[in-house]
């Protein structure tokens, strides 16, 4: 997976990850939570997911993101995190970066 940047007037491989946010919710979420959170976080991101999770109290996010490295991205996927945080009260309980040959999850103490 991979983007292009430009440098110094040639194009340079940008590794693009998938990353992602789990956010367990106070309250259960329900569709119009999940709306709610959909359309405000990342406008214009045409790769963003946002949805629920069975049980109504996770909340989770994920989209494509190009980063430097894996460690970079997971500092996206963190990110992420606390913008769901911004739109739905709860705790942050795991990010991950993730791309076609490792992944690196970071994971809450709680």
């Amino acid at each position: 997976m991979a983007g292009a940047a430009v440098t110094s007037g040639r194009l340079a491989a940008v590794p693009t990850f998938t990353i992602y946010a789990v956010l367990r919710a106070t309250a259960a979420v329900d569709d119009a939570t999940v709306e709610a959170v959909a359309a405000t976080l990342r406008p214009g991101d045409g790769e963003l997911r946002v949805w629920r999770e069975p049980d109504r109290s996770a909340l989770r996010a994920s989209t494509e993101s190009d980063a430097a490295d894996l460690g970079s991205a997971l500092e996206q996927a963190r990110a992420l995190g606390d913008e769901l945080l911004e739109r739905c009260s709860g705790d942050v309980l795991e990010a991950a970066a993730l791309s076609d040959d490792d992944s690196l999850v970071w994971r809450a103490w709680l």
